[in-house]
């Protein structure tokens, strides 16, 4: 069998990881180590715990960036805005 035989479930690639170190989540979420330790201090962000070492699902971090997104100005601030690669449908 080869490497492309195998596959998660959750649709990520096989070579993905399931979980990262502090200044991995950290990275990938773009806030310092210190701002993620001070959401985990006040139960905002869950982690795993194990020995010494703290990890952080790659999932529940996806899960936490979705929950925390907001309008700036709220959602009917601005309904013609496009993102790049979109047609704007309202006419």
């Amino acid at each position: 069998m080869d490497s492309n035989s195998f596959y998660r479930d959750d649709g990520a690639d096989a070579g993905d990881p399931l979980s990262l170190r502090p200044r991995q989540a950290a990275a990938r979420l773009g806030i310092s180590v210190s701002t993620l330790e001070r959401l985990t201090r006040a139960g905002e962000i869950p982690r795993i715990k194990l020995g010494n070492s703290v990890l952080y699902r790659v999932p529940t971090l996806e899960a936490w960036l979705k929950r925390s997104e907001r309008f700036v100005d709220g959602p009917a601030a601005n309904t013609d805005v496009q993102c790049a690669g979109e047609r704007n449908l309202r006419k």
